[in-house]
């Protein structure tokens, strides 16, 4: 749906209470520009999180570099501050609902995100660090997806060759990461919905 920015109004009543999301935004940012350019297909998501209800209201789970000095990456907040296109340079959103997941699945991704929140998360500047409290937004959801289930959850790293500007930016010449877009190409992530700004 495309719609101008100063009408969009994203209404959370379209979602399950019962359910979890993946929810993705492209950005203009820096980290965005450099983002989207290595997508496996799809340019325009270039930032991915969580979306679980919780104490009455949706909350997004989502890794970012830390705007202050010796903060945690990882940030949950109301699904409406996450979509802010008033804040943040948004030209493109979308709602993905994780299919068929069990009773207990769900509640084995609420206690990783539960986990989570009890961990100073370092961003990772290099994008292959080992450590796992060292993520970025798209090998955050991976980690989580794949410790609720492992067989039904499977991504693999892509690897590709930086462009000169990127390989400045990032400090090497090649880059194996898991793509923003990589969860849109599973079968047990569904579109709901997806919004192109003007």
């Amino acid at each position: 749906m495309h719609c101008k920015k100063k009408d969009f109004g994203l209404r959370s009543d379209i979602l399950d209470k019962e359910k979890c999301y993946l929810v993705f935004r492209g950005t203009n940012t820096k980290e965005g520009l450099v983002s989207k350019e290595y997508n496996i297909s799809n340019k325009k998501p270039t930032h991915v999180g969580i979306c679980v209800f919780q104490d009455s209201k949706w909350i997004v789970y989502h890794v970012l570099s830390p705007r202050k000095k010796n903060s945690t990456a990882l940030i949950y907040e109301k699904f409406d501050i996450f979509f802010d296109v008033r804040k943040e340079s948004i030209y493109n959103a979308s709602i993905w609902v994780i299919d068929d997941l069990t009773t207990s699945e769900i509640l084995r991704l609420r206690t990783q995100l539960s986990k989570y929140e009890q961990v100073h998360l370092k961003f990772d500047l290099s994008f292959k660090s080992k450590d796992t409290t060292k993520l970025y937004c798209s090998k955050f959801v991976k980690d989580v997806l794949t410790n609720v289930n492992n067989k039904k959850f499977k991504f693999e790293t892509s690897k590709v060759k930086l462009k000169p500007l990127h390989s400045v930016y990032l400090a090497q010449d090649s880059l194996e990461f898991y793509p923003v877009d990589l969860f849109q190409k599973s079968n047990r992530i569904l579109l709901l919905k997806e919004w192109t700004f003007q």
